[in-house]
């Protein structure tokens, strides 16, 4: 008789300990990881954070506004002397810089819509920790689904290469063009 009680009080034990290990409280999620933008070597300028498009609800994207910074150790970039150009899977374009570089530029321009980080007097120059916010407006306007790029060339250096692909659904604002 002892054999049995000694056996079923074993089994118990085991069981609890399995239990016991199986029911584990959910720890608290740790600190997100700190994102690093994937910059290159040699590349002079890099894009942060999202791409955007303005335009028609239910229509065509008519600008689109994105954010460049400089990458770490490389010297200031002039923005009188960078180039802008703009494809998609029909045309490619030039963009000329707006007159006074800043502010919403017309059709077939670009224009520095603001300084995030300016260091010193207002300036056109991108130095280190600012940020630009560029918005371009190519003549064609961006239907659904369309893949584009966006070619940021500085002075010297690679071009910065953004790709994207347009929403299925465009609405007037704030328009997140994904990655391709």
């Amino acid at each position: 008789m002892v054999k049995w009680q000694s056996l079923f009080l074993s089994g118990i034990l085991i069981v609890m300990v399995l239990a016991a290990g199986c029911i584990d409280e959910a720890s608290p999620p740790g600190p997100a990881p700190e994102t690093k933008p994937a910059i290159q070597p040699g590349q002079v300028l890099y894009s942060i954070g999202e791409v955007t498009g303005d335009g028609i609800a239910g229509g065509t994207i008519d600008s689109i506004t994105f954010t460049i910074g400089l990458a770490p150790g490389e010297k200031p970039v002039t923005m009188e002397n960078i180039s802008i150009v703009y494809a998609d899977a029909i045309r490619t374009e030039t963009l000329v810089p707006m007159t006074g570089y800043h502010g919403d530029p017309p059709a077939g321009s670009w224009g520095i819509m603001k300084v995030n980080g300016e260091i010193g007097s207002f300036n056109n120059r991108l130095e280190d920790k600012e940020q630009f916010v560029l918005r371009i407006n190519p003549k064609a306007p961006l239907v659904p689904r369309q893949f584009i790029s966006i070619v940021v060339k500085p002075p010297s250096g690679p071009p910065l290469i953004i790709r994207r692909v347009s929403p299925p659904t465009i609405i007037k604002e704030n328009n997140i063009l994904g990655p391709v």
